[in-house]
């Protein structure tokens, strides 16, 4: 009984060790945590008026932030998307986000290839 309990946690051990020596992966980006971010800026989206809360800017940059390789970028560029239509966002609305501090290459759309 003792051999096999001790078998057991040096194969454990032995996964563990393999495991950490695996090149770390970009964390995903989940929809729920961009839309977590992007929360404080409905009133806005919706037709709000004015410029985006603070609060709606911090959480723009941090979702900015949070998307550092392309795969994240795409993931949360579909979610968003997806998000624009749900919540009937303005145009408008949306293509201001960038005014939070942001400098994007391309201009906001519910059309845009998420892809490029």
């Amino acid at each position: 009984m003792m051999k096999t309990t001790i078998s057991a946690l040096a194969v454990l051990l032995l996964a563990a060790v393999a495991f950490h020596q695996q090149p770390a992966r970009a964390a995903d980006i989940a929809c729920p945590a961009v839309l977590q971010d992007m929360t404080p800026c409905l009133p806005f989206l919706q037709g709000g008026g004015g410029r985006p809360s603070g609060d709606c800017c911090a959480g723009v940059r941090s979702l900015y932030a949070s998307a550092d390789t392309a795969a994240e970028r795409r993931a949360t560029c579909e979610c968003l998307k997806t998000a624009y239509r749900q919540v009937q966002a303005q145009l408008s609305a949306a293509q201001a986000l960038p005014d939070c501090g942001l400098s994007l290459p391309y201009v906001i759309t519910p059309d845009i290839d998420c892809n490029t």
